[in-house]
């Protein structure tokens, strides 16, 4: 019954109007922020350019031209424009001056390509095409050879030199998705500066010595604390969730009931993070040592940017951020219906919180205080 009461009395915070509404508005505006602010980032799409090649034939093949003026017809319907140039011009100049995707050289030893650096995507289009040319071209020569008969019949089969299929890859999440997700594990690792001054301020206020003259252990204190707390950020994160959800649309999946277990398990790790911590460090010094963590957790963990596509000393730093393995848990149930990264998110942050709240019972046991 003591635990109960103590608890409650943790969850009064409530009852401060103004204090919600500031909790509230700060991870809201933060997504509205990030999500707005970076949209491009999370654009999936590149777009293509005007494809114009010029190209000099040095072939005395006639049918090496023939092929390739069919070939140059079909590509103009695809919206690749083929330009032939005089003997003056500078084909590899003009490249280099932006002013064409590439330019090739035919002769009778082949094709010779050179693509513009700054259209990669243009360029290799082109590239593609042309090596199917190439191939095609060959094989049309043996043939013609072995069989002139029926190479015809054998190329009127098929005229396209590139088929083109549609693939609709999996669903990515856009800005204001990923931020909703990072903006609320990252508000969750944010509580642990509050677990920290869980007993601290008990201590400021002397109010610690009166509850230890009262009829209660501090077993009582500490267990009560510490579910009035718990009970607290988790009806604070439930109520984040649901504005990112309803407010501005962020994807939070079908399977909420996993995605706030992940969510409830890493309020756990922060609390008792910062209860571990204030008992290993006294004063404000524990306080420090928190923001300090938090900080570092949140910038190589994906709370700024998302850690997809980072390399080197960032990628193998990011693995030992909490907000690293809860995000892509998150990411996993949402987006690939995939539990195994919760179930491995969920044992590092319950083992961890073990670990500290171990930490913060024998230290506390130590003390003739709390």
């Amino acid at each position: 019954m003591n635990i109960m009461r103590i608890a409650f009395k943790e969850l009064l915070v409530f009852r401060d109007f103004k204090m919600l509404i500031f909790m509230l508005i700060t991870p809201v505006a933060l997504m509205l922020i990030l999500g707005t602010a970076l949209t491009n980032n999370f654009n999936g799409s590149d777009k293509i350019g005007n494809i114009h090649v010029i190209y000099t034939n040095n072939s005395n093949d006639s049918s090496l031209a023939a092929h390739w003026e069919a070939f140059a017809q079909e590509a103009g319907k695809s919206g690749i424009r083929f330009e032939k140039i005089s003997g003056n011009t500078d084909g590899k100049l003009e490249v280099q001056n932006n002013r064409y995707t590439g330019y090739m050289v035919m002769a009778d030893t082949g094709l010779n390509y050179y693509g513009n650096n700054r259209s990669v995507i243009e360029s290799s289009i082109v590239q593609g095409m042309l090596a199917v040319f190439a191939d095609r071209y060959k094989l049309t020569a043996e043939l013609d050879k072995a069989d002139p008969e029926n190479v015809k019949a054998l190329l009127a089969g098929s005229k396209d030199y590139v088929k083109e299929t549609s693939l609709h890859g999996a669903k990515q999440p856009g800005a204001m998705d990923y931020y909703a997700i990072a903006v609320t594990t990252l508000i969750i690792l944010y509580s642990a500066l509050t677990a920290g001054q869980m007993i601290e301020t008990e201590r400021k206020r002397n109010t610690a010595y009166r509850l230890l003259a009262s009829p209660i252990t501090k077993t009582e204190i500490f267990t009560g604390k510490i579910i009035g707390n718990l009970l607290l950020h988790t009806l604070f994160i439930v109520l984040i969730v649901f504005i990112s959800k309803y407010m501005f649309a962020a994807n939070w999946g079908g399977n909420l009931g996993m995605v706030f277990l992940v969510l409830f398990t890493e309020i756990v790790f922060a609390l008792s993070l910062g209860l571990g911590i204030s008992y290993v460090f006294k004063g404000e010094a524990s306080g420090a040592v928190i923001m300090i963590i938090i900080q570092l957790a949140a910038f190589v963990g994906g709370a700024y940017f998302p850690t997809a596509d980072s390399t080197g000393i960032m990628k193998t730093l990011s693995y030992y951020s909490p907000l690293r393995w809860s995000n892509d848990a998150l990411l996993q149930i949402i987006y690939a219906d995939n539990l195994s990264p919760a179930f491995i998110a969920i044992m590092l942050n319950i083992g961890i919180a073990a670990l500290f709240l171990m930490v913060a019972v024998i230290s506390m046991r130590r003390r003739e205080g709390l």
